[in-house]
């Protein structure tokens, strides 16, 4: 029997996303604090077919397929403004607040401050897939002088990370972005780096930045 899942809007803006949640909503919707990066959304692989919003709460929810069957899972504002930010931080873009975030057909436009991006939509989706993976997998870091090192514990697999991209085979399509990326970003935001394009910019332009 197919399941039917609401519609995304033709342009849903999300500047409400910080606003508490209704005290109607369904117990079933995330609860905040429940969701971080570094904790899987969906606990297997997961290739995401459409993100949309439940317009009466204005909660985001992603569709995806399994290799269980296809699912979906709402996610919590917060975690979608953070893997917002966190994607673009990948791409080297500033990292000021997000604002704003709106989604069309084929593509999100996120707002930072004056600037906007236009984001595709399965340029966002590859980035959750892989977040989530990174995530179920434990990817550790190991910081290197211009060499960030991740290991998989699941399989004793180690890739190198470096400012041209990853030694995996993920990164060999263009702008994208691998699991290996993801684990290292997130591990140098939670050491107070901005960024992988800031820890790899020569040491004069980081001179004021963490150790």
């Amino acid at each position: 029997m197919n399941k039917t899942y609401p519609q995304p809007p033709a342009l849903e803006n999300f500047s409400l996303l910080e606003l508490p949640p209704s005290k109607l909503a369904s117990k079933r919707l995330p609860q905040r604090g429940k969701q971080s990066l570094d904790k899987a959304i969906v606990s297997c692989p997961i290739e995401i077919e459409r993100l949309g919003i439940v317009k009466r709460t204005n909660t985001p929810y992603i569709v995806y397929r399994t290799p269980y069957g296809r699912g979906c899972t709402f996610i919590a504002r917060k975690y979608l403004i953070q893997s917002l930010l966190s994607l673009l931080g990948i791409c080297d873009r500033p990292g000021e607040p997000i604002s704003g975030v709106s989604i069309s057909e084929y593509r999100l436009t996120v707002q930072q401050g004056e600037n906007l991006y236009t984001l595709p939509d399965r340029e966002v989706f590859d980035y959750l897939e892989r977040q989530n993976q990174a995530a179920i997998e434990a990817l550790q870091v190991k910081l290197l002088p211009q060499q960030i090192l991740v290991w998989n514990p699941l399989n004793g697999n180690i890739n190198e990370v470096k400012s041209d991209g990853c030694s995996c085979y993920e990164t060999a399509a263009p702008r994208s972005v691998c699991k290996h990326q993801v684990a290292a970003h997130l591990y140098l935001r939670s050491q107070g780096w901005g960024s992988l394009g800031i820890y790899f910019k020569p040491d004069e332009e980081v001179a004021a930045s963490p150790p």
